[in-house]
């Protein structure tokens, strides 16, 4: 249905008066990453600046051992995204194809846990990790993600193999196919939207967690990367200094976070919306 010109320009700038509202923190953190001093103590604040300068850009590195954060969240990053995936599709797989007794009740069990509040569990956790040495060790926020991957991504995922016609299994089984092939070969490669999905949604949490490494990490050599920009602002955040830091060289650090997850959204958007049309049955 076509709207009337006049309908259709309201509408125009109503969802660019939206988008100015939700983009104004991320620009007014970019824009002060590249003030001076002297546009940081303007009063009344300025939004942009009136002389452009990188130099926080290019002095972060020395004030703390952001290669070292970065290294060790693209370490807890990569392994998460594959373990959450792979675990996630191995048990939405069983849900969907599988014939085995309670299969319903299991599942219904699976999706249960998503009302269990993550405080419940914390402390119970944190001191299975401590009795295995685990703490100040990435091995507490990686080897979980092998596990199930998490109960909505199962979901997801059983969505998917559930819509696949039996009779795949069936020509397969054949052809002298085997369930790990029918799994890997016919199964998988079919489902790419939702394990699309799925990756993307590991990696997003996974980059933007802050409560794990806080909880299991202490020592700043194993500090991820939402740590360390923790770390940089130990004073009070409305000063045009926080600490031994200026606040263009800690804006400077969270642009550059934010750069990945930017980045892969624009990268796989239409693979992303696309995952969760068919997931959702949803069209526009």
């Amino acid at each position: 249905m076509r709207l009337p010109v006049k309908s259709s320009l309201v509408l125009y700038a109503l969802l660019l008066g939206s988008a100015v509202v939700f983009l104004f923190p991320l620009i007014w953190m970019v824009a002060r990453s590249f003030m001076g001093l002297d546009d940081l103590y303007k009063v009344p604040p300025v939004v942009f600046p009136t002389q452009f300068t990188a130099e926080a850009y290019s002095e972060i590195w020395t004030i703390k051992p952001f290669l070292s954060y970065i290294g060790n969240t693209g370490i807890v990053v990569f392994f998460s995204v594959v373990g959450g995936t792979l675990s996630a599709a191995f048990c939405a797989f069983g849900f969907a194809r599988l014939r085995f007794p309670y299969r319903n009740l299991i599942f219904g069990i699976v999706l249960a846990t998503m009302m269990l509040p993550g405080a419940v569990t914390m402390i119970p956790v944190y001191v299975l990790f401590s009795k295995l040495n685990w703490t100040n060790t990435l091995l507490p926020l990686i080897v979980p993600t092998f596990f199930g991957g998490g109960a909505f991504n199962i979901f997801l995922l059983r969505q998917f193999f559930a819509t696949l016609p039996h009779d795949f299994d069936e020509a397969a089984k054949i052809d002298g196919a085997n369930l790990w092939h029918i799994f890997w070969r016919i199964s998988m490669p079919l489902c790419r939207p939702g394990l699309t999905v799925v990756a993307i949604g590991v990696f997003m949490s996974t980059w933007n967690d802050f409560m794990g490494p806080l909880i299991y990490l202490s020592k700043e050599k194993s500090f991820t990367l939402a740590l360390g920009l923790y770390a940089l602002s130990p004073g009070e955040a409305g000063g045009a200094t926080i600490g031994s830091i200026t606040t263009a060289q800690l804006m400077a650090a969270c642009s550059l976070a934010v750069v990945p997850v930017i980045l892969v959204f624009f990268f796989a958007q239409k693979k992303l919306i696309s995952g969760t049309v068919v997931s959702t049955g949803i069209k526009g």
